[in-house]
């Protein structure tokens, strides 16, 4: 065989891959290059090990079991306890879950939730809905995050809206919209009338009427009363009382006097009192005898000199005498 000066480079090229491939197997689980390529700053730490629980764990499976459907592209179903969502193809659009399970559809997406006693909801757009398991007394639906939603609700279920407002009802449709970006609009479309418990109060909703609410940095959940807790009607408003506190009438509001241990709440606050002090809740209309100051003049009075209705010093004898020496003049 007569090697060529092309034959040989082309030799040495193979040798040459043969030297690396014997390195390489040489050097095992090992990577080239062997040494250390990180740059400051140093391979971060995890502080926290194991890594705390994620969302799903708030929410974990429940006996109730659900149908999920997909009817317009995009949306994503997260069964309970897995950590990540799987969208739901035109092939595999329907799926059952048990409560527990994440909802998800994103703008021009549409989902449909149905429960065996009938209930269904459907989700529009942008919306984000946990399965509830009533047999852990959660609602039927609970609502992260939400663009506009219809209700066909049965006897017995709740919806928590978002910002923990609950709606309760037995009759549909019942339409939910993000009016803006701190609005919530729920009206009743159906023919029965319905509930939405926000915060302190209960609202009552009539076939046709609507009602705005308002997503508080608080939150809207219902605030439930503690057992003893009574009621003092103030004007325009109420305040709750327990414990140690008895409540007053005062003009344009309510007193609370604190002896001992109690809780106590008003116009959307709660107070923890020292015994022995007091607190006044009023609203934003004074009565007229809160502005009239009881002495309108520091001047001393003179003799005989009184006051009068509106603070000012009378000194009537004084000018009837003054003006009886002019006319005797």
């Amino acid at each position: 065989m007569q090697f060529t000066p092309k034959t040989t480079s082309l030799l040495a090229r193979a040798s040459f891959a043969l030297g690396l491939a014997s390195l390489a197997a040489c050097a095992g689980r090992s990577r080239w290059p062997n040494f250390s390529t990180q740059q400051v700053p140093a391979p971060m730490v995890s502080a926290v090990t194991p890594l705390p629980p994620g969302a799903e764990a708030a929410y974990p499976p429940g006996p109730e079991e659900v149908l999920v459907a997909r009817l317009a592209d995009p949306v994503q179903l997260q069964p309970a306890g897995e950590p990540s969502p799987s969208p739901l193809r035109f092939f595999d659009k329907r799926r059952r879950a048990n409560a527990g399970a994440w909802v998800f559809s994103a703008a021009g997406g549409r989902a449909e939730i149905l429960w065996p006693n009938g209930t269904q909801v459907l989700l529009y757009d942008n919306c984000v809905a946990i399965v509830g398991s009533p047999s852990r007394g959660e609602p039927n639906l609970i609502m992260r995050a939400l663009d506009r939603m219809v209700l066909n609700l049965s006897s017995g279920d709740q919806i928590q809206l978002v910002g923990g407002a609950q709606l309760a009802a037995d009759s549909g449709p019942w339409l939910v919209e993000r009016q803006l970006f701190d609005i919530l609009r729920v009206k009743n479309q159906s023919k029965e009338a319905g509930q939405v418990a926000f915060r302190e109060e209960v609202f009552s909703l009539a076939p046709g009427e609507t009602i705005d609410l308002a997503l508080l940095s608080a939150g809207g959940r219902p605030i439930r009363q503690a057992p003893g807790q009574e009621s003092f009607d103030g004007p325009g408003f109420a305040v709750e009382l327990a414990g140690a506190a008895k409540a007053h009438a005062v003009v344009g509001g309510v007193r609370v006097d604190v002896t001992g241990e109690h809780a106590i709440s008003g116009l959307g606050v709660h107070l923890a009192l020292a015994p022995g002090e007091s607190a006044t809740f009023s609203g934003l209309a004074r009565g007229a005898s809160a502005a009239i100051p009881a002495v309108t003049s520091e001047e001393p009075l003179q003799d005989g000199a009184e006051l009068n209705q509106d603070g000012a010093a009378d000194d009537s004898e004084g000018a009837h005498s003054e003006g009886a020496e002019k006319r005797d003049a």
